[in-house]
């Protein structure tokens, strides 16, 4: 049998039952469906390899399945463990979801969004945009469940959001290395273009303003401005910019990455310079990505479970389904979601 051509009549005969049974159980109805019956006819629709036309489905039924997810970026190691965490959430449920990763690009998530309202998503998830395009104010106005993680601390009205306090998260790394004793303590940033990393940089400003260090602009390292070169890789940024500190401030006595993979960048600049970590300099990462207890030293940073973060974040979803009253909340992350934690592995050390 042709599998493009396989339908629930066909279905229904292969499990004796009727069309509008086949149609209750893939539709994931509310009808109720004796849990045999329900088996007989899912392993009956997978033998004949039958795949449903979801839009025409939805279109149908007026009710989708369909959930819509955009991220920053694909290539970024922190997404794919959450966006797994989603969909292994969605799929439980028989919802399927269309990614996209837009590069935080106005235009290009305006675009995303008009192509899911095409096929009738029922909601969104976005993760970490700073903008929210006009299209996402329209699925709302349809009904749709438009569902925002933001770093910002704005709630977004007329819509739901999730607080992430990247403040509070960098102020982690920080207080760390002053605990340990040290004084002189510099970031390491890609370029200040989003709300994520202009956070942390708040966050390394009060937590030196409350024990009374002097704020030094000289101690923050931002790559275009006090670093370049042909490469675009995290590793590499980290690499040039660490050895651009090195040879500035080296007074300097511990550093804070703006990610893991930066911090793998720092530890080749320092072993290049005839240091080492952490006995000459302590370095901390952001994400706590898979190699962060594999490097040598492993390395100490601020981190979450992203697979279960993923989860937690399109179980909330559901549970808005549940409540089409509630047209708008905002809550934490930490309500919601997992808080990040810092992780103290070796690359970080006491002085004095």
């Amino acid at each position: 049998m042709n599998k493009d051509k396989v339908t629930i009549h066909d279905v229904a005969r292969a499990a004796n039952v009727s069309p509008a049974t086949v149609s209750r159980v893939l539709n994931n109805s509310d009808h109720p469906v004796k849990p045999e019956l329900k088996e007989k006819i899912l392993l009956a629709s997978k033998q004949l390899g039958y795949i449903p036309n979801l839009q025409a489905r939805n279109l149908k039924s007026k009710k989708s399945t369909s959930i819509g997810i955009i991220i920053p970026s694909i290539a970024n190691p922190f997404y794919p463990s959450i966006v797994r965490g989603i969909e292994d959430e969605i799929v439980s449920r028989n919802y399927h979801m269309s990614i996209s990763s837009c590069d935080r690009d106005k235009e290009r998530i305006n675009y995303s969004i008009e192509n899911m309202l095409a096929v009738n998503v029922q909601g969104i998830i976005s993760i970490y945009i700073d903008e929210i395009p006009e299209a996402m104010f329209r699925l709302v106005k349809r009904g749709g469940v438009a569902l925002n993680v933001v770093s910002n601390g704005i709630c977004i009205p007329d819509m739901h959001t999730i607080l992430v306090d990247k403040v509070e998260e960098c102020g982690l790394a920080v207080q760390h290395l002053l605990d340990l004793g040290h004084k002189k303590v510099a970031m390491l940033f890609d370029k200040l273009d989003n709300s994520i990393r202009r956070s942390r940089l708040t966050g390394y400003k009060q937590v030196l303003g409350k024990v009374k260090i002097p704020y030094r602009e000289e101690y923050v390292y931002i790559w275009g401005r006090d670093a370049v070169a042909d490469v675009t890789e995290s590793a590499d940024k980290g690499y040039y910019l660490t050895k651009a500190l090195l040879e500035r401030t080296p007074e300097v006595t511990a550093f804070v990455c703006m990610n893991d993979a930066m911090a793998l960048g720092a530890f080749k600049a320092v072993r290049e310079a005839g240091k080492k970590v952490p006995d000459d300099y302590s370095i901390v990462g952001f994400d706590d990505l898979v190699f962060a207890d594999s490097v040598d030293p492993a390395l100490t940073t601020v981190g979450l479970e992203q697979y279960l973060w993923g989860k937690k974040l399109a179980q909330y979803y559901f549970s808005l389904l549940e409540h089409p009253e509630v047209k708008e909340s905002c809550v934490s992350e930490e309500e919601v979601l997992v808080k990040s934690r810092l992780i103290v592995r070796q690359s970080t050390k006491r002085i004095g």
